[in-house]
């Protein structure tokens, strides 16, 4: 309760005077109506105009700038909301002072307190006060000093109340009503986002005209009206994270019962208090009616604990000083948070940084791992292709097997390579090349220099398919890709399969039919001689006659199971050293992409230097505060 008030409601004066009261209050507010549509006009400014930038007054022109530096330096850092309307406050002589009454789950009874505090015990029962008794409309409310009959335009954010009250004119003071469900899914998402501390505030205004946007307005002080203790419990629960911070401008009321005695020496600076809003109501109607109960409207006011809550939002709003002491608590509040948060991140930096590994480390770690692929994959190599070759399909390729097996080396010696020839090294290599993806190493490169063994290895081969040469003699040029261009190195291993397939293959499968016809060949013309020997010739038996073709057959033989012997011999041999080429390049090429290092390693400094300057430009706020404190 204001002094004045006090002052009247112990004098008790005459009915005379309390007429002349009036009168003087009503001219007085209609003098001042013209003044605030003046003033609001040009001290208002909306909360989202961040580029706003009128004429500062010269002793605020360096806490201006040095807070508008902290936008650009610290914007990531700072509520910026909050920051703009610290702006505003240092751009006027006397510069609105913003205050919210936030219901928890009901804005009825937010109204109700609101109308305690600005009412006048003195005067009659005016309309603005039978609006705020109401069921509220949808929206906010806005209550701000001025005579009734003012017209105000729409705002899609809040329907604005003009009241005429010496507590909103003397502190040029603006009171917004509105709600603050704690209890939806949708505060929950919020809090996940932003701390309780902006969200009590700045209060998010529901905007009709932007599809249901929320639009934040950003106040000096913020009181919290809960009733029972349920909701105490739920708002203790909603800020424990900012508990701390908020005792100066963030106060909790509850409603509960009348208490056994008045609470004249309650203490303005504890977070929350106990209020009764319909026993102050009973005081300001019984006064109202006539002023012999002064008595009682006085102790039904001090039972109702309004004066406390009214004594807690006109605190530091008048000073001697340049700045009012409630806005030097929003800028020193910004402050704090900005420090807070980049702690915060410095924090989370350090945990990272202390248990992720070093460059040296990770390199360590991921050669630990190539060299374990390796020895995997040569084993495998090893022991599948052994398996293979002594298997009952590869022994169907025998020598003497291939009159009938001929139309079969294609197919067998394709399954040897498409399923024992480092099936499970590839798939591995693809897991290694994840890991090594995720640890920021690049998974396409070029060849690197020095790698000549590399560009060799892959190149057309220059032995026609079809001419008799052994598979050995075709060894080194059997192989035939190009990858040039960059490619994952995991797909060495399939590009080396898909060549050996192409190139190593056809001229098998040719020998095999070539060696057939030369048996078949030498056989009938050492058939053919035996018989032309013995039908031209009469002294030379059958038998001896049959010795040719035995010696033909033989001979054709004989050197059908050499060639093709030493042939399937220097295609296991050939499978398997380009087994352990591939496999040898393969660990050649990852090692030398681990010992390059991870690109992008001066992410972390960027992220120190944004930091550095975000706290120079908070250490050039609290200078420039400090400064004008002093004065």
């Amino acid at each position: 309760m204001p002094p004045w008030v006090a002052c009247v409601s112990r004098q008790a004066p005459c009915p005379r005077a309390k007429a002349i009261d009036r009168f003087a209050i009503s001219l007085h507010c209609r003098h001042a109506a013209l003044s605030l549509r003046i003033r609001s006009a040009s001290t208002h400014v909306s909360p989202t105009a961040i580029n706003y930038r009128p004429n500062v007054p010269p002793r605020n022109v360096e806490l201006y700038n040095t807070l508008s530096g902290l936008n650009n330096a610290a914007e990531q850092y700072v509520n910026l909301s909050r920051l703009q309307l610290a702006l505003s406050g240092l751009a006027g002589e006397n510069a609105v002072t913003r205050v919210a009454v936030l219901g928890l789950k009901s804005q009825v009874g937010a109204q109700r307190l609101a109308r305690l505090l600005v009412a006048d015990p003195l005067a009659d029962k005016a309309e603005w006060e039978k609006k705020l008794e109401k069921s509220p409309e949808e929206g906010a409310v806005l209550l701000r000093f001025g005579d009734e009959n003012d017209a105000h335009a729409p705002s899609p954010l809040y329907k604005i109340i003009s009241v005429p009250s010496r507590v909103l004119e003397t502190h040029n003071l603006e009171i917004l009503v509105s709600t603050l469900n704690i209890n939806t899914p949708s505060s929950t998402a919020a809090q996940a986002t932003e701390c309780s501390k902006d969200v009590v505030l700045v209060p998010k205004l529901q905007a009709n005209s932007a599809r249901g946007t929320p639009v934040p307005y950003p106040v000096h002080k913020t009181l919290i009206l809960g009733e029972g203790l349920d909701s105490a419990l739920a708002y203790g629960q909603f800020t424990s994270d900012t508990a701390d911070e908020t005792d100066n401008i963030v106060k909790l009321a509850i409603e509960l019962p009348t208490p056994s005695k008045a609470s004249e020496g309650a203490d303005i600076s504890t977070s929350a208090v106990a209020i009764n809003s319909a026993i102050g109501a009973e005081g300001l109607d019984a006064i109202r009616t006539s002023v012999a109960n002064a008595v009682t409207y006085e102790r039904n006011w001090f039972a109702s604990g309004v004066p406390t809550v009214s004594q807690w939002i006109l605190s530091e709003l008048r000073s001697d000083s340049p700045v009012k002491p409630v806005q030097t608590a929003l800028i020193s509040s910004l402050l704090d948070d900005a420090e807070a948060t980049i702690a915060k991140e410095d924090a989370e930096q350090l945990q990272v940084l202390a248990s992720s590994t070093t460059p040296e480390q990770l390199g360590a770690e991921m050669i630990g791992y190539l060299e374990q692929w390796a020895e995997k994959s040569h084993r495998e190599l090893r022991d599948n292709l052994d398996e293979a070759f002594a298997g009952r399909n590869w022994r169907k390729l025998a020598w003497w097997k291939l009159f009938w097996r001929v139309d079969d080396v294609g197919m067998i010696t394709e399954e040897v390579i498409a399923r024992r020839w480092l099936v499970s090294a590839e798939k591995d290599a693809v897991y290694l090349a994840g890991r090594m993806k995720q640890a920021g190493f690049p998974d396409e490169v070029r060849p690197l220099p020095g790698y000549g063994e590399v560009d060799a290895y892959y190149k057309t081969p220059a032995d026609a398919l079809g001419h008799e040469v052994s598979i050995a003699e075709n060894h080194e040029t059997a192989l035939a890709t190009a990858v040039n261009p960059p490619a994952p190195w995991p797909a060495l291993l399939s590009l080396t399969r898909t060549t050996l397939l192409a190139t190593t293959l056809p001229p098998l499968q040719a020998l095999a039919q070539r060696l057939i016809l030369t048996t078949l060949s030498t056989t009938s013309l050492s058939a053919a001689l035996s018989a032309l020997l013995y039908a031209s010739v009469s002294t030379v038996s059958l038998f001896e006659a049959s010795a040719v073709a035995a010696l033909g057959l033989v001979f054709s033989l004989r050197r059908m199971q050499k060639v093709w012997e030493d042939g399937r011999e220097a295609w296991k041999v050939e499978v398997k050293e380009e087994g352990r080429q591939a496999l040898k390049r393969t660990e050649q090429l990852v090692r030398s992409i681990i010992n390059a290092g991870v690109p992008g390693s001066a992410v972390e400094n960027e992220g120190v230097e944004e930091r550095k300057r975000a706290r120079e430009a908070v250490a050039k706020v609290r200078e420039a505060l400090r400064k004008l404190s002093k004065e």
